[in-house]
Parts: C-alpha cells; structure tokens; sequence
C-alpha cells in the first residue's frame, strides 16, 4: 500500500481495519447489501515484470458480515459518476453544500471525488463525516 506511515497511523485511528492481499468477489445480499466474499491473494513475481502482482489464491474465499460497501473510484471523476447528472464544481469535482450532498440530495460524496486532497486519513475522515450527514438525513 502506498502511503507513508504517519498516513496509515491516522487512519488507524479514525477506525480503519485494514485488510491486505484481498480481492473482492461478490457483494451478497437481498436487496440490501449483507455480506461481503473476498478472496486472498499472494504476490507473485512474473517474468519479464519488475513488480510483484496480486494473484487469487484458489479455495481462500471468505464472508465477512458489512452494511454497506463504499467503492473507490479513484482520484478524477469517472464516466459513471457523471452518468448520474451531477453537478460538477470549477476544479471537476463533484459539488457537494456542507452536508456532503450532491447537487442531487439523495446522493452523497466525499474525498476525491469533492477534491480533498491529502492523506488517507483525511479520505477517512471526509468519508466518516460524509456518512455522519447520511444518517442524519435519513433519521
């Protein structure tokens, strides 16, 4: 995992459980999400590559109970996003009121997405106080 230690220590602190060398195989449930299948991976140095990649390691498949799953979609604002209308501030990010919301008020975002730059514990931290106005809205 790319990121320096100070980095992963906040985000150990704002409550992440972090869980390495995993893939995601299927999100379970009916019509709410209930479970999460994940399969361990080992790194696996091929020929003519200078990294070592993730490689599946058959029948380590696991469930792990989850209400929800939050996916990341990287740093810049994908195709799917904008699929959803949303409103997009002057930087490209997704604009959201102090809430967290979106310019559609069912529609919640938080760190890259919005623009906030910096470690992974400010993602952590956006995310927690993102989740935070989802309650609230829906109470």
């Amino acid at each position: 995992m790319p990121a320096e230690k100070k980095e992963i220590e906040e985000a150990k602190d704002e409550g992440i459980n972090f869980l390495f060398q995993n893939n995601i195989v299927e999100i379970k449930g009916n019509k709410t999400v209930q479970k999460l299948e994940l399969i361990k991976t080992e790194l696996v140095q091929r020929e003519g590559e200078s990294r070592a990649v993730p490689v599946n390691v058959e029948g380590s498949n696991y469930l792990i109970d989850t209400d929800f799953v939050v996916m990341a979609l990287g740093s810049t604002v994908s195709d799917e996003v904008l699929e959803f209308g949303l409103t997009l501030n002057k930087w490209g990010n997704v604009y959201v009121n102090d809430n967290f919301q979106s310019s559609n008020s069912k529609i919640f975002a938080g760190g890259d997405l919005i623009g906030i730059k910096g470690t992974v514990a400010w993602a952590a931290r956006s995310g927690r106080d993102a989740s935070d106005c989802i309650k609230e809205y829906l109470l």
